[in-house]
């Protein structure tokens, strides 16, 4: 009797072996196992990596009827929170895919502090710039949405508008830690009648993504090859100047060519994106990455930084051509404080023959009183050698006095450099 007891739980044990190693006929249980499969060899299974695709497949339908210029229908369809959802998950497993490795939310928050400048404490002062600052309830983070009338921004209540126009503005994922454009679902995963899908992420979203939150400086020589723009404006829209290969590359590239007399507006202008921003709260940063790099790419035979930064100065900052930056006197003067310190370190090298051509220049052509009572309201910036400099400017005789060339004109910068010698 024992025996065959024994013989009978084993013929059973058999039998449930075998029924587990069955494979699933349930629709369902092979419809979910399709999803979480795709093309691409998709190898996470976790829960936050599953596309519900038949939803997608009917918000890449509705996505073709959003109006553009080219496109007008009866019956139009709006981008919506749905849709960002949708393509933010979709994005996110094709970054996985491809190599990125998602980061903390407290080093999500250092990058977007230290390369974009977002700060919460903002407030409703950058409602134009960053979009939705201070509301939690949104998984994303919008920059770049603005809306202006006659040189104003309109706030958000007093007019109906969807931060969701395709006129550039970043995404920030704050779930999955990646900045994307608006994206359209069509541009990111194509899926098979059978509902077995492949996600192909545009190049940009993942050579971005990977450069910025993951630090892959492998991404570099693409960025700057194929997507251009957006490299420099990390630099001269967002002030991020802490990437030394970057800025020396923006500088590089930025179009500033010899003069003879005057430089020219539009070639001072774009120096000027590299010299300082104004932030979103009306914050001046000059950036001294900057002007430590253009030291290091000048010397006394290679001087054309120097001449432009002399020429910001004394032809564009305090002139009419800046009346588009709309800066304040306190704003210009932090501006020029910085300027100023930094070119006056060559009156006091021995290699360079510029002497007057920056404080000397300033407080007898340009300072009516106004800028230096900024630099004292605000204790000189902090800039060590800063007073003492200009106190020894002022009490020097300017060395174009009286010349009758200069009577009907101001003396420019380079005429400092024929003129000029060296302090002994």
């Amino acid at each position: 009797m024992k025996k065959q007891i024994i013989n009978i739980l084993f013929l059973l044990g058999n039998i449930l072996t075998i029924s587990c190693q069955e494979t699933p006929k349930n629709e369902t249980v092979q419809k979910n196992k399709k999803e979480i499969q795709s093309i691409d060899t998709l190898t996470l299974k976790k829960s936050d990596t599953m596309l519900n695709i038949e939803e997608i497949k009917k918000h890449i339908e509705l996505q073709k009827r959003i109006e553009s210029d080219e496109l007008e229908f009866d019956d139009p369809y709006e981008y919506t929170e749905k849709d960002l959802e949708l393509a933010l998950k979709v994005i996110h497993i094709g970054l996985l895919n491809n190599g990125f490795k998602d980061i903390t939310d407290h080093d999500f928050k250092l990058k977007m502090q230290k390369i974009f400048n977002y700060e919460r404490k903002y407030s409703d002062k950058c409602a134009y710039n960053w979009y939705y600052l201070n509301d939690n309830n949104y998984n994303y983070i919008l920059y770049g949405f603005s809306t202006v009338l006659d040189g104003e921004v309109i706030k958000a209540d007093n007019i109906k508008f969807s931060p969701f126009i395709d006129v550039g503005n970043y995404f920030f994922s704050k779930d999955y830690h990646f900045v994307t454009i608006i994206p359209y679902l069509k541009d990111l995963i194509q899926i098979n009648p059978d509902n077995s899908y492949k996600i192909k992420l545009p190049q940009e979203i993942i050579s971005r993504n990977k450069y910025l939150f993951t630090d892959d400086k492998s991404q570099f020589p693409w960025l700057i090859t194929q997507d251009e723009f957006f490299m420099r404006s990390l630099v001269t829209d967002f002030g991020y100047t802490e990437d030394k290969k970057l800025l020396k590359w923006v500088i590089e590239n930025t179009h500033l060519p010899f003069f003879y007399t005057y430089a020219k507006d539009d070639d001072l202008e774009e120096l000027g994106k590299l010299l300082w921003t104004k932030d979103c709260n009306g914050e001046i940063r000059v950036h001294q990455n900057t002007l430590d790099l253009l030291k290091e790419m000048s010397t006394p035979d290679k001087n054309l930084y120097i001449m432009y930064v002399a020429e910001y100065l004394s032809n564009y900052l305090v002139s009419s051509a800046i009346k588009e930056e709309k800066l304040t006197i306190e704003q210009k003067a932090k501006i020029a404080a910085h300027l100023l310190y930094w070119g006056e370190q060559y009156k006091y090298d021995k290699h360079y023959d510029y002497n007057q051509m920056f404080m000397g220049h300033f407080w007898h052509i340009i300072d009516n009183g106004n800028y230096e009572k900024e630099f004292k309201k605000n204790n000189y910036y902090g800039l060590p050698k800063f007073k003492e400099w200009y106190e020894a400017a002022k009490k020097e005789e300017n060395i174009f006095e009286g010349y009758e060339d200069y009577l009907n004109d101001e003396p420019q910068p380079l005429d400092y450099e024929f003129k000029a010698r060296p302090i002994k």
